[in-house]
């Protein structure tokens, strides 16, 4: 019972990085559907003229 700080100090340690990544991965999933957009405005604007 005299290592429960460890332990928490891992567990803490995982779930930061684990939210970090899901934030990361928002982000650019956010920035990919942007970009997918602009293409198709792109590839409609040549189709129509």
């Amino acid at each position: 019972m005299d290592n429960l700080h460890y332990l928490f100090a891992a567990f803490s340690t995982v779930w930061i990085v684990l939210f970090a990544y899901l934030m990361r991965l928002t982000k650019r999933t956010k920035e990919l559907g942007l970009q997918l957009e602009e293409l198709e405005s792109k590839i409609r604007e040549k189709k129509g003229g």
